[in-house]
C-alpha cells in the first residue's frame, strides 16, 4: 500500500480511452484533407503524417508552445469545452514565402505578432482546416465550428486549466526534406468521454445481416395469418353528465345510425360500408377503402 497516489476526479486517467482509436481514424483522414488545403499555398504537393492521438496535461504541453504561433479557440458544438488549433510560425512564414515565389524554408520569425499577410493565410488555413473537420465529424458527430478566438500566442486566450487533461492530436506537415512542421488539435478530455460510444469501431458490412429470401418467404406465410380484431362504430350519441348521472334500467336512448360506417382494425379506419344480413346474421358490406 506504499504506492498509493491522489487521484483528482476528471483528471486522473488509469487506462487509454476507447476514442483514441476512433479519433487516429478520423486523423488519417482529416490528414488527407489538409493535404489539400495546403497544397495551393505551398506550390507543392505536401506530405500530411498523423501522429497516433495522446493524452496530456495542458500545462505540459503548454510550456513547449513558442511564444509566437497561431493558436485558434473554437467550440466545437455540441462537444463542451474550448478546442485549440496550434500552427507553427515557421509553418506560416513558409507558406507566405512559397505562395509568393519563394523557396521556403524560413526560420522562426523573431517578431512579436503576425504580418497582415500571415494573418490573412492563417485565417483561410484556419478555416479550411476547421471545414475539413467538421466534414470528417459527420459519420461519427454532427459539429458545429465556432471561432471564439485567434491569438499570437497561448496567452490566456483558451481559459484552460494547467492541469486539465487533454486529448492531443498532432500532424506533421512534410513540404521538403527540410521543412516539416506541427498543426496540433487539442481537445478537452472530458468533452471526448461524453461521446465514447461513438467513437469505438467503424462499421463493417456484415454479410449476414443479408436478407435470405427463403426466411423472407416463411415471414410474409406466418404474417399472412395473423389476426386482427376489426369493429365498426354504429352510433356515438352524446349525453350530458347530468343525463348520464340519471341513467335507469329500461331507459331508452335514441341513436342515429349512418349510411356509411367505419371499419376499424386497431385505431386505424380501413374501410367504409354498411350494415345489413346475410344468412340470417348480421354482417358489414364493404363499400369503399381507405
Amino acid at each position: 500500500m506504499d504506492d498509493v497516489q491522489p487521484f483528482a476526479f476528471g483528471r486522473g486517467e488509469a487506462q487509454p480511452p476507447v476514442m483514441l482509436s476512433g479519433l487516429d481514424r478520423l486523423g488519417d483522414k482529416l490528414g488527407r484533407g489538409l493535404r489539400d488545403i495546403i497544397e495551393p499555398m505551398a506550390a507543392c504537393k505536401p506530405a500530411v503524417t498523423s501522429a497516433p492521438v495522446e493524452l496530456v496535461n495542458y500545462g505540459d504541453w503548454a510550456v513547449k508552445v513558442q511564444p509566437l504561433a497561431s493558436i485558434g479557440v473554437y467550440r466545437l458544438l455540441p462537444l463542451k469545452g474550448n478546442t485549440l488549433l496550434h500552427m507553427d510560425a515557421r509553418l506560416i512564414s513558409t507558406l507566405v514565402d512559397r505562395f509568393y515565389g519563394g523557396a521556403g524554408n524560413r526560420p522562426a520569425p523573431s517578431r512579436p505578432e503576425f504580418t497582415p499577410t500571415e494573418e490573412r493565410l492563417i485565417m483561410r488555413l484556419s478555416e479550411g482546416f476547421m471545414t475539413a473537420l467538421v466534414a470528417c465529424w459527420s459519420d461519427t458527430l454532427t459539429l458545429e465550428a465556432v471561432q471564439i478566438a485567434r491569438e499570437s500566442g497561448l496567452g490566456f486566450a483558451s481559459g484552460i486549466q494547467p492541469g486539465d487533461q487533454m486529448v492531443l492530436q498532432r500532424f506533421t506537415i512534410d513540404l521538403t526534406a527540410n521543412e516539416k512542421f506541427p498543426v496540433e488539435l487539442l481537445f478537452p478530455l472530458a468533452a471526448l468521454r461524453a461521446i465514447e460510444p461513438l467513437m469505438g469501431a467503424p462499421k463493417v458490412h456484415d454479410e449476414s445481416s443479408e436478407i435470405d429470401p427463403v426466411w423472407q418467404a416463411r415471414i410474409e406465410r406466418q404474417m399472412a395469418n395473423i389476426r386482427l380484431p376489426a369493429r365498426t362504430v354504429l352510433a356515438r350519441p352524446d349525453l350530458s353528465l347530468s343525463e348520464l348521472m340519471g341513467l335507469q334500467p329500461g331507459d331508452i336512448i335514441p341513436v342515429h345510425i349512418n349510411r356509411s360506417l367505419p371499419l376499424i382494425v386497431g385505431d386505424r379506419i380501413v374501410a367504409h360500408g354498411s350494415i345489413g344480413e346475410q344468412d340470417g346474421r348480421a354482417a358489414f358490406m364493404i363499400e369503399k377503402l381507405n
